[in-house]
C-alpha cells in the first residue's frame, strides 16, 4: 500500500476518516499525517500499511489553509461552533486595518494552542478538560507563518490564505488577530488546500475511493521532497544494518536524506548529525 490524498469533508474527525479509508481499501493498518479539525475540510494524507512508518515525515511538511474569519465574536473553541464568550461591534474594522495587523503575524511567532485541541496534559487531551470547564495554562510554541494574505473582506467577514509550518493552529491565529483588532474573531470556515506538494486539486473523496477512482502514492513518491544520496556497496551494507557513516557532501545538521541502494532504489531514511555523520533513521525496505 502507500498514501492516499483524501479530501476530508466537514463533520468527521481525522481518526474516523482514516478508519473509513482503511476499511474501503482493505488495509490492515492506517494512520494520518496531520490532524484536521472535525469542522474543517480539505487534505488529509492517509498512510496505509507500511506507509504508516513515514507519517511523521509527512506531518513535518508545510501546509496551506484558506480560512473564513468572522469578526466581533470570541468563543471558547476559537471557532463558530463554540460557546460565545464575548460579542463586540466590528463595524469599524476596515480592510486596511486587517492588512496592517496581518503583517504582525508574518514570520516566526509565539502561539498558545487552544484548549479545544488534541494536545495532552498528563495523558489527557486538552479538549476533554475543556468540556468539563477546566482551563489550564498552555505552553506557547514557536511556529512559522511563511505567507499570510487577505483575499476578501465584506460584511465583517474576511477570507485569508495562510502558509505555515507544522504545529500551527489556525484557530489560535484567528483568535490572536481578533485580539489585536480588539473586537474578537473566530473561524467560520476552514479548508486545508496543500500539504507539501500534495494539493486539494488531486485529492479524492470517499465516493471516489468507493468507485476505485483514486491513486495510491508510493512511499518513494511521497518523500520526493527529501534530498537523495546514491550509496556504494560498502555504505549500503552498513545502512541496511542501521550503521551510520560519514559522507563527504555538506548538508545542514538535521537534514533528512533519502538513501538509495547501488541500483538507485530508495530503501531508507537518514539524518545528518555533527561533522558530516549520517545516522540511519529508518530502514523501510530490506534487501
Amino acid at each position: 500500500m502507500g498514501i492516499i490524498n483524501l479530501y476530508k469533508p466537514t463533520g468527521i474527525t481525522s481518526y474516523k476518516a482514516t478508519q473509513k479509508v482503511q476499511k474501503l481499501v482493505g488495509a490492515y493498518k492506517a494512520g494520518h499525517a496531520g490532524t484536521l479539525d472535525p469542522e474543517a475540510e480539505g487534505i488529509l494524507l492517509v498512510c496505509l500499511n507500511e506507509a504508516t512508518r513515514i507519517s511523521e515525515y509527512l506531518s513535518e511538511l508545510d501546509k496551506q489553509y484558506i480560512v473564513k474569519i468572522k469578526f466581533g465574536l470570541t468563543t471558547d473553541t476559537y471557532d463558530i461552533t463554540g460557546n460565545i464568550l464575548l460579542k463586540k461591534d466590528p463595524s469599524q474594522i476596515t480592510k486596511k486595518m486587517i492588512l496592517e495587523q496581518l503583517k504582525n503575524f508574518f514570520g516566526e511567532i509565539q502561539q498558545e494552542p487552544p484548549m479545544f485541541s488534541a494536545i495532552k496534559k498528563h495523558g489527557i487531551p486538552l479538549y476533554k478538560l475543556a468540556r468539563k470547564g477546566i482551563i489550564i495554562k498552555r505552553k506557547k510554541r514557536l511556529v512559522k507563518i511563511y505567507n499570510i494574505e487577505l483575499l476578501d473582506y465584506i460584511d465583517n467577514e474576511a477570507i485569508i490564505s495562510v502558509v505555515c509550518s507544522k504545529g500551527t493552529y489556525i484557530r489560535s491565529l484567528v483568535n490572536d488577530i481578533g485580539k489585536a483588532l480588539k473586537v474578537g474573531a473566530v473561524v467560520k470556515e476552514l479548508k486545508r488546500t496543500r500539504i507539501g506538494d500534495f494539493s486539494y486539486k488531486t485529492a479524492v473523496s470517499f465516493e471516489d475511493i468507493e468507485k476505485g477512482k483514486f491513486k495510491i502514492y508510493s512511499i518513494d513518491e511521497a518523500l520526493k521532497h527529501l534530498q537523495a544520496i546514491l550509496l556504494g556497496p560498502k555504505e549500503y551494507k552498513l545502512a541496511v544494518y542501521g550503521t551510520g557513516f560519514k559522507i563527504p557532501l555538506c548538508y545542514k545538521k538535521g537534514t533528512l536524506i533519502r538513501l538509495l541502494d547501488p541500483k538507485g532504489k530508495f530503501f531508507a531514511i537518514g539524518v545528518i548529525k555533527n561533522k558530516g555523520e549520517l545516522k540511519i533513521e529508518k530502514v523501510l525496505f530490506q534487501p
